[in-house]
């Protein structure tokens, strides 16, 4: 199996599409009984093991959402390794994790250069590397004109926003189940094998030593 990142857009936002964290885990498990899912913030950002690929994951749980709750869900699924690189390519990192964020975009973002740049008001950066938009407002996303039309200058790609500090955090809960299911592998597995060692290394720097017997 596989550890997954999903995020899921405009859920628990103005009293929309209310979704507790706790139902999205019950939702979770009715698909996949082994996925140990974990969330982080209301936002809806879960991790959670499976075996599959990232389209047919993302349709399954999106479909068990709405036939739980009644309304529709865009939901981003990405391999927990290839989501801590994408976070790393965050060319702003080192500001202030409120006014940095990354919109993961469901289809290919198209960028409008010159509104934009109409847009833009000194200290604003944006960098859009493949299916993410990078964007820095210091003075607050909430004040930026350019954040509120951001879907219209990327010709109109749906989009879901996390803030740099969830993504890190994201990242090291993803990192931690890993490193958990590979202790419990280890453990029902352990009969296998004959004076091996093996020295394995996940996502967020979690290493250690199986001395298999």
């Amino acid at each position: 199996m596989t550890t997954w990142v999903a995020l899921l857009r405009g859920i628990n936002v103005g009293g929309q599409k209310k979704l507790p964290m706790a139902s999205l885990v019950e939702v979770c498990m009715g698909l996949w009984p082994e996925s140990t899912p974990r969330t982080y913030i209301a936002s809806g950002n879960l991790i959670f093991d499976a075996t599959g690929d990232s389209t047919t994951l993302a349709t399954e749980l999106g479909a068990a959402i709405n036939a739980k709750f009644g309304f529709e869900v865009l939901v981003s699924v990405t391999e927990a390794g290839a989501f801590q690189k994408l976070v790393k390519t965050c060319p702003y990192a080192g500001t202030n994790g409120k006014g940095v964020h990354g919109f993961f975009c469901f289809t290919v973002p198209s960028p409008n250069w010159d509104h934009i740049n109409k847009l833009k008001v000194g200290g604003e950066a944006i960098e859009v590397y493949h299916n993410i938009v990078w964007l820095h407002t210091p003075q607050g996303i909430g004040k930026s004109k350019l954040a509120n039309a951001l879907t219209a200058t990327m010709g109109h790609a749906p989009m879901t926003a996390r803030n740099i500090s969830t993504l890190k955090k994201t990242v090291g809960n993803a990192g931690r189940l890993t490193c958990s299911l590979l202790r419990n592998f280890y453990e029902k597995h352990t009969h296998h094998y004959l004076l091996h060692y093996y020295r394995l290394t996940f996502v967020a720097g979690c290493s250690f030593t199986f001395h298999m017997k």
